[in-house]
């Protein structure tokens, strides 16, 4: 699922750009860069889960060992995953979509309360991250679950209006008109 979410963010960063951009390049800009660096985080979390796999292989091929050594690999392994579980999907999808939001905002490409809700919910993940980060909430808690529904609704309600509706046509006629 994690894979499925890298190509995901790295695939709606490159297909929103070239509308994204004639509105406010360097946002636009900006937005596929941290998509990216998303994506990069994620990957990195997968890897790490990838390679307990491989750690448990070789802790029952090594046979009669010491496990602290293994355990302590493990640990660190998903330990990494659970970093980067915060800091992709939480902390940099904050990010990412106040920039779009506040580009769909200004271009009113799509209604307002879309980009309102993804403004409202970036900051909301974004909170969520730093109490996340700080020890204040579990991510996976009642209080990480409510943090996050906002931008949960706005990229579900952003998905199936552009699949049914698209773009405002008036709003994309006007910037080919300057």
């Amino acid at each position: 699922m994690e894979l499925i979410l890298v190509v995901s963010a790295v695939g709606t960063a490159t297909t929103m750009f070239p509308i994204l951009r004639k509105y406010n390049e360097t946002i636009a800009l900006w937005h596929v860069c941290f998509r990216f660096l998303e994506a990069l985080i994620i990957t990195v979390g997968v890897i790490s889960v990838l390679s307990l796999v491989t750690l448990s292989r070789e802790f029952v091929a090594a046979g009669a060992v010491n496990p602290a050594y293994f355990q302590a690999s493990g640990v660190t392994l998903r330990a990494i995953h659970d970093w980067t579980f915060l800091l992709g999907p939480n902390f940099m999808l904050g990010i990412n979509t106040m920039m779009y939001s506040f580009i769909l905002y200004k271009s009113k490409l799509v209604p307002r309360f879309i980009p309102i809700l993804g403004i409202t919910g970036s900051a909301f993940i974004f909170l969520c991250a730093l109490l996340v980060m700080f020890g204040v909430i579990e991510q996976v808690s009642v209080w990480g679950a409510i943090l996050a529904l906002p931008i949960f609704a706005n990229e579900m309600i952003l998905a199936v209006w552009l699949i049914f509706k698209g773009f405002n046509e008036s709003a994309l006629a006007s910037i080919v008109e300057k």
